[in-house]
């Protein structure tokens, strides 16, 4: 949904701000293998929701009296409403950052990731940036985001296959990388195996998740063994759930092009709204609900965020 933050300094209009990007100051991060609780002051929240039909189609003419936004059951009063697709006129950046799984399991299929990869930067709009993180039992990112679709192809020709599975790292590396970029921000985040060789444990990179604006998007696929042993699945699902993204689990390897692609699609389709919260701050953590009023389509939105107390 939004690639988002979950709160945001606003001194001006919701709709001004949400046009200029979405920026907000974050105070300096120093990752620490401890939950992490995001300290933005708060005045207004953004929402990215992704609307769908029973085909999964994205559903493209809903208006404000067609959804009811709840914080800790409570109603909010929506001051922007927008629907982004991919054929309108307003554009808000999308910087995307690929975590990509490169460990040992993955040698005889990495050609097929690398085309996965590849077929997704290819459809990166003027105004969108990448990057590119690949993790074994290391982690090693591209230099900066970029719109440079021949820079992103050569990294991405570049993945090779060794060594163990830091995907707990690799994941909480990719979220410190992002969370200061403008605009909607995700991961799109690959693994074929478990977790053998991370610091971080899985809780940890929930928490952080939660508390920055990205959403995450996880595909899993069985590893070269065929069956997964501590399979990662839950933990692909329940964070991309939390975040207001989807997994996928295609059955073949040959099938990561269409879940990049369906990835790819949803991120350039989605309706955008913020309100203020009529409950002060209180550095809480505050439920997001987004209930649709029509009975012919689906909704995914992020779970909820911190609302730090202005200092």
């Amino acid at each position: 949904m939004s690639r988002q933050r979950p709160v945001l300094l606003a001194t001006v209009a919701a709709a001004a701000l949400l046009a200029q990007g979405l920026q907000a100051q974050a105070p300096p991060q120093t990752p620490t293998p401890v939950p992490f609780t995001l300290e933005v002051e708060v005045d207004v929240v953004s929402v990215t929701v992704v609307v769908f039909d029973k085909a999964g189609r994205f559903v493209r003419d809903l208006g404000p009296s067609d959804i009811e936004v709840r914080e800790d059951g409570v109603v909010q009063d929506v001051s922007y409403f927008h629907a982004m697709s991919g054929d309108g006129a307003e554009k808000i950046p999308l910087s995307v950052l690929l975590v990509l799984d490169a460990s040992g399991s993955m040698r005889a299929n990495l050609h097929f990731l690398q085309e996965a990869a590849l077929n997704f930067v290819y459809k990166l709009e003027e105004q969108d940036s990448a990057q590119i993180v690949q993790f074994n039992e290391s982690i090693k990112g591209s230099a900066r985001f970029t719109d440079d679709i021949d820079r992103l192809e050569r990294f991405i020709n570049g993945l090779q296959a060794w060594g163990g599975t830091s995907l707990n790292d690799a994941i909480h590396y990719s979220l410190n990388r992002i969370r200061d970029q403008p605009g909607r921000k995700a991961l799109v985040v690959f693994s074929d195996g478990a977790d053998t060789t991370s610091s971080f444990k899985e809780k940890e990179v929930l928490d952080y998740a939660r508390a920055v604006e990205v959403t995450v998007y996880t595909v899993g696929i069985r590893g070269a063994r065929g069956l997964l042993a501590r399979s990662p699945r839950g933990f692909l699902r329940k964070i991309a759930c939390e975040t207001g993204g989807a997994f996928f689990f295609p059955n073949k390897i040959g099938d990561l092009v269409k879940a990049f692609a369906k990835i790819s699609d949803e991120l350039h389709n989605h309706y955008l709204l913020a309100y203020t919260p009529k409950r002060p701050p209180d550095g809480s953590w505050r439920k997001i609900e987004v209930k649709l009023k029509r009975k012919d389509a689906e909704l995914r939105v992020r779970k909820g965020y911190f609302a730090v107390e202005r200092r």
